[in-house]
């Protein structure tokens, strides 16, 4: 996102500006950066693909309106990928700009890679950083920070081998200074690590992406974990009894387009499930963070908040659908 990179060096040399004038006016203490940051929000959606049998996009407008104009006015969208059923095609990708209008002008988009997307068009839709690779077979990996936030964005179409070289740079990321000196660190992947629906395949690339990626991000204290993939909104809390790694990273999963759910599944470490098309709002200070599901009406249906105020993570909910297996529409 190189507009959102410029707006940060702006912003980081008035920073740098205005703490040499209190100094030298015999002001001695120095804000740090996370102390400067304000409250900040950001969009997330997935699979906005359209129903295949109609290739109808039309939907994306009302989501992007209802969203846009939420209360905190986010002027970040992060995507799951799957915009497109055939990212391919440029007249696919052409619909699907049609619908979004101009809603997205002075939206600085960044998404993630899906299975049905496809390089260069895939590059050539959203502006990514200087640092993103080109090449298809390197993958889309690169990283951002936002209002105090360190977005690790992630593709989990090559991810599911377990490479050492893709553990490696997720470990050198989130050791970084951005990573370290942010308030919150939020993982984006297409494929979940905590597949809502039994998709054998979906089970099989989440076992090794948890059993080689998920300790990186709890050692790294990543906060949460963004998906798509499955065409339904969940919540995924692991459990020690069947998480091994004990992690402290939520999953957070959004379905925003008109393709069909999956069936979600009675498993533990699922705490919410609803399958019908939503969005994700996401409000941030330096000490909380707010995670709103909201249906296509706009109307929010869950609620989940991560409290660092005492020192320590404090994960708490709120919903209007049923859990631990009983899912509802929303």
């Amino acid at each position: 996102m190189r507009r959102a990179y410029i707006k940060r060096y702006a912003l980081f040399a008035l920073c740098m500006v205005l703490a040499a004038a209190l100094w030298l006016s015999g002001c001695g203490a120095k804000a740090s950066a996370q102390e400067t940051e304000g409250p900040f929000s950001f969009i997330f959606m997935s699979d906005l693909q359209a129903d295949p049998e109609t290739g109808d996009y039309s939907a994306i407008g009302g989501l992007l309106d209802k969203a846009l104009a939420h209360d905190s006015q986010p002027r970040l969208l992060v995507l799951g990928g799957d915009s497109v059923n055939d990212g391919s095609s440029a007249a696919e990708w052409a619909d699907f700009w049609a619908a979004a209008g101009g809603r997205l002008d002075g939206v600085t988009v960044a998404t993630a890679a899906g299975n049905h997307d496809s390089a260069p068009l895939l590059a050539e839709q959203f502006d990514y950083p200087e640092s993103a690779p080109a090449a298809s077979t390197e993958g889309y990996f690169y990283t951002f920070t936002e209002g105090g936030a360190f977005f690790l964005m992630l593709d989990s179409n090559i991810m599911g081998g377990g490479n050492a070289t893709h553990a490696e740079w997720i470990k050198e990321q989130l050791a970084s200074d951005a990573a370290k000196g942010a308030n919150w660190r939020i993982a984006v992947t297409h494929h979940p690590l905590w597949p809502a629906a039994e998709i054998p395949k979906d089970v099989q690339r989440a076992e090794t992406m948890r059993e080689v990626f998920l300790p990186l991000m709890s050692s790294g204290d990543v906060d949460v974990l963004l998906c798509g993939h499955q065409h339904m909104y969940s919540l995924a809390a692991p459990v020690p009894a069947w998480d091994a790694t004990e992690s402290n990273v939520i999953q957070v999963m959004a379905a925003s387009g008109g393709k069909g759910s999956y069936k979600a599944a009675n498993v533990d470490y699922i705490e919410t499930a609803a399958e019908a098309p939503n969005y994700i709002i996401a409000e941030a200070d330096a000490k909380t963070l707010n995670i709103t599901a909201f249906d296509k009406e706009g109307a929010a249906f869950d609620v989940i908040q991560i409290d660092k105020s005492e020192g320590q993570k404090k994960f708490t909910t709120r919903c209007s659908v049923l859990r631990k297996g009983a899912q509802g529409q929303p």
